[in-house]
This record gives C-alpha cells, structure tokens and sequence, in this order.
C-alpha cells in the first residue's frame, strides 16, 4: 500500500473515532424523597441530551400535573461571589447549574419554588439511571447576592422510553401551566 494510501486510511479511521457522539434524549422521572420536597416541587421529570461525557438537562415538568419550563445551562459567576461553594458549600456534589428561563411556566416555577425571586437556578447532581437524586434550588435576592432557598432530594421512578427514530419529538410532551 503507498504513503498515501495509509495516510488516507489512518485519516478516515481518526475521523471515525474522534467524531462527536450523538446525544441521547432520555426522559427520567423522580418521586419526592420527603415532606418538604413534596411540598415544593412534588414529583419531577426531567428531559435531557445525554452524550458520552457530559449531559445537558433540557426540560422540567410536574410528572403529576400539567406543567413544565426550560433551563438553560448557567455559569455560576451569576450566582455572586463565592458561586456554588458559598451557597451549599464545597463539598456538596450538585455542580451542574441551570437557570429557569424566564418565559411564563419558567416565572411560575420560579415563584412557586423560591417565593419573593425574579430568577432562579437549579444545581444538580449527575442524573444517573436509579439512583436518587438532589437539587438545590437558587433564587436571586435583592442586592445581587444569590440564596439557597430549598435542598430538594429524589428518589429514582422510571425513565420514560421513546420510540426510536424521528417519530415523537421530546418538545411535543410538554404541557401548559406551572404549578400544577
């Protein structure tokens, strides 16, 4: 074989192997783990693309109700100084931040999950398929500083399967009006 053509087949194989994968949409739903989550959020689904390393969440909704809002992956230098470690300290696992978008369920969960903030963030710990899982809950405060204001926990119910192929878009389950 020549030069060339082991320098095209070594090209090709690189190109296979270091192609980015492809995201995974996959839909779990949690069950609150205890009276106080249950009293503030109730059961969880949350919809997100998994790819081999990293996970981006997308969607949550009340498993429960007739509700959902969007996140958006946030940097917590929005969060004010000391970021995530300030608010629920350095030890603590939840380290994937999302803000709630703002559009009209996204202003309810915010009212409905940190009363008196105009913005809110949820940090996560990794969703992974039964295990429990946390949440904290971070609403804006006046003066620009960021508060706790619920630690939510979960206990793993199911993932929801959707049919493979383009048949059932993800964004078709959502459903109007937070909090259910």
């Amino acid at each position: 074989m020549s030069r060339i053509a082991s320098f095209a087949a070594a090209a090709a194989a690189a190109s296979v192997v270091c192609a980015p994968a492809a995201a995974a949409v996959r839909i779990f739903s949690y069950d609150a783990a205890n009276d106080g989550t249950r009293h503030v959020a109730g059961d969880l689904t949350f919809q997100f693309d998994q790819r081999l390393i990293f996970t981006t969440i997308l969607n949550i909704r009340s498993t429960e109700g007739r509700a959902s809002a969007d996140l958006k992956p946030a940097d917590e230098h929005a969060l004010g100084p000391g970021g995530l470690n300030r608010l629920i300290g350095a030890t603590a696992q939840e380290r994937d931040l999302y803000e709630v978008k703002g559009d009209a369920q996204g202003a309810d969960l915010v009212h409905a999950f940190c009363p008196g903030s105009s913005r809110a963030w949820l940090a996560f710990g990794r969703l992974v398929e039964g295990r429990p899982l946390r949440v904290q809950v971070i609403g804006d405060a006046p003066g620009g500083r960021a508060k706790l204001c619920h630690t939510l926990d979960f206990n793993y119910r199911g993932e929801w399967k959707l049919p493979s192929g383009a048949g059932v878009k993800p964004s078709d389950l959502k459903e109007p009006r937070f909090p259910y």
